[in-house]
């Protein structure tokens, strides 16, 4: 890890506030450029991918190296060096028991730095992350620690910024009231989606959701395109929405959320912490079953299932933001959005409840297939007037049901699979559908599904709230074997177990170079796992279409550049990815800081005063097991 000197910065910024963390104010220092007007290209609690973002992303105006700040006084707790996260990073620990995160670094400073390089060249190990006692390394308030960089998973240079509790729960640093943001922009209302939550409540002649655009009506207030929706029975209301700041393109989240309905309280969302254990219920909080098909993040305003005691709803409305409409009442529903620096807007609009609704369309399934929708297996189905009830075959036993809506000669049927698992359908025009429905799983208990062609493990947990497992096995061109479990839209909170039955596992030449690999159209990403017997196991916390691909392709080592100061490589792989690799310099083990996003490795010695001068051997080993040797003389 490279160095930096040691700079003395003061900074002093007690001001008055008009908002609720004036008590805060001046508490800690601004990590970046403090006193001088910044901004943020990413907020606390954002919809990232599978998580909330947790803590604010400082901009650099794209630059690396500027001076990154100890934002009080306190001691470096931990530092981290990983090629993925947070790169390089910082944990100070300070005195009223909060712990601050500077995280995407390029370089710690001095001390820090020797001391890092020193015990990477003792494990021989590029990754490190390591404990520290509070007299190792004291810091003052506004002392330089490292500067800013781009390391990690970074998309782009800044620092990311965080505050922890003493329980390790990350606090929004904005209630921290930084002089440095300006903001006076309200939260923006971009559209309002309606969502049916049980299978008799229609929205405007359909049991579908309705996206209806926003308007801006001036003075921080939002209208709908559709300012009276038509709907009834229980629905949810979701939102797709952001916050913005004085002069900066980048949007961020909202600090608060609530919906009142004739002007009573029925949903509250507040972002002021969050734990990590919480992280991943952003996927709960948010529709992912819609993300995952349109890439548009939709937030509930609603407590989902699976969502109860969670620290960030504070709705005690008895339906916890659900809304059951009712026929012939109308309902005011106004929505408030609230930033961490006190601006708010405010969108209103009008349900009208009517149970007698012209059905103008049906559910959005194919005719002779099928959609889990909740507790509900939904399809349609051509009707008639003496032919309009479907046969579900239940272990032997018939049941016959109408349809719930008709559209034309089209009928939307609803079978509740807490009835049961249908073996088969027989619809009203005689076609009859399989589904391959294989378990109900439980979301408050492990569960374990044991089948000819694949067994799965949930642990307890893994599911927000109950789901239906289906599953079926097909051959694909490349004449090896698909297995489809489950489906993609569906989120989980922990990994699950899956082992994996070939049919014919004797036909698989080299199983030491096998792998299991989740299957996107034309794309595979890797899943990883061992075999054990004829069973190959591995975890994901995904479920899809997974495939066994064996890969006997070696990695690639491309040197970009070398001299008596260093060496610089690029290194790549093109199926299961990079495992592992390993430098030496006459045989001694060599420092290779690794930028993962940039496939680089530059090599680093552990006397920066020396020469690099020798036999120079770098191996690179995938997930697979290949491995590639790449072996220069440098003078």
């Amino acid at each position: 890890m490279k160095a930096i000197h040691f700079l003395l910065v003061f900074s002093i910024f007690f001001l008055l506030s008009p908002f609720s963390f004036a008590q805060k104010r001046g508490e800690y220092m601004y990590p970046i450029n403090p006193n001088q007007t910044n901004s943020l290209s990413g907020g606390m609690a954002e919809l990232r991918s599978n998580h909330f973002h947790m803590g604010i992303d400082v901009r650099t105006n794209n630059q690396i190296g500027l001076p990154v700040h100890a934002a009080a006084d306190g001691y470096v707790a931990r530092v981290k060096v990983k090629a993925t996260g947070y790169g390089n990073a910082i944990y100070i620990k300070h005195k009223n028991g909060t712990t601050t995160l500077y995280g995407h670094l390029s370089e710690f400073n001095e001390k820090i730095a020797a001391y890092v390089r020193k015990i990477q060249y003792q494990r021989e190990s590029f990754h490190v992350d390591l404990y520290l006692s509070p007299s190792q390394f004291p810091v003052k308030k506004g002392e330089i620690v490292a500067l800013s960089g781009n390391s990690g998973s970074s998309g782009g240079p800044h620092v990311h910024f965080e505050i922890r509790d003493k329980a390790e729960r990350a606090l929004n640093p904005l209630d921290y009231g930084f002089d440095e943001i300006k903001d006076h922009i309200a939260p923006i209302m971009d559209r309002v989606a309606f969502v049916p939550l049980e299978k008799n409540a229609l929205i405007k002649g359909e049991h579908n959701r309705e996206n209806v655009g926003a308007y801006s009506k001036g003075k921080n207030k939002y209208g709908l395109r559709i300012p009276k929706m038509t709907a009834y029975g229980l629905i949810g209301l979701e939102i797709d929405a952001k916050d913005k700041a004085d002069n900066v393109y980048f949007s961020y989240g909202m600090d608060e959320i609530e919906v009142f309905v004739n002007e009573k309280q029925t949903f509250k969302a507040h972002f002021d912490k969050i734990s990590f254990a919480n992280q991943r219920h952003m996927n709960n909080y948010m529709n992912y079953e819609y993300y995952i098909k349109t890439r548009k993040r939709y937030r509930r305003c609603y407590v989902p299932d699976g969502g109860n005691g969670l620290h960030f709803y504070a709705s005690s409305d008895k339906n916890k933001g659900k809304l059951f409409i009712e026929d012939g009442k109308t309902y005011q529903v106004r929505i408030r959005m609230t930033d961490a620096y006190g601006n708010e807007s405010n969108t209103e609009f009008q349900i009208v409840g009517n149970k007698n609704q012209k059905i103008v369309k049906n559910y959005p399934v194919k005719l002779n297939d099928y959609k889990i929708d909740k507790n509900y297996m939904v399809f349609n189905a051509i009707t008639s007037n003496d032919k309009e009830e479907t046969e579900i075959c239940v272990d032997y036993l018939a049941y016959k049901i109408k349809p719930q809506f008709e559209a034309g000669n089209i009928g939307t049927f609803f079978w509740d699979l807490r009835t049961g698992l249908p073996d088969s359908l027989i619809l009203p025009n005689g076609t009859t559908i399989y589904p391959n429905i294989k378990a109900q799983v439980p979301s408050k208990t492990s569960f374990a599904f044991y089948h000819d062609d694949f067994d799965i493990y949930f642990p307890n947990g893994a599911l927000y709230d109950t789901t239906y497992l289906a599953f079926q096995s097909k051959d694909n061109t490349l004449k090896s074997e698909d297995f489809v479990i489950g489906h993609s839209d569906l989120a989980l909170q922990k990994s699950v177990t899956i082992k994996l039955k070939p049919k014919n596992p004797s036909a698989i030449k080299n199983k030491s170079k096998v792998n299991a690999y989740a299957v996107y159209g034309r794309s595979l990403g890797f899943a990883g796992g061992k075999w054990k017997g004829d069973i190959f196991e591995f975890k994901t916390r995904n479920l899809g279409t997974f495939r066994l691909v064996e890969d006997n392709d070696k990695p690639n080592i491309r040197v970009i550049s070398r001299n008596s100061k260093s060496i610089r490589c690029k290194i790549s792989d093109n199926r299961s990815g990079i495992a592992s690799f390993r430098a030496t310099i006459d045989g001694k083990w060599l420092l290779m800081n690794y930028d993962k996003k940039r496939a680089m490795l530059s090599s680093e010695m552990s006397n920066k005063m020396e020469n690099l001068k020798g036999e120079f051997v770098l191996t690179v080993i995938d997930n697979a097991g290949n491995k590639e040797v790449y072996t220069t003389k440098i003078n």
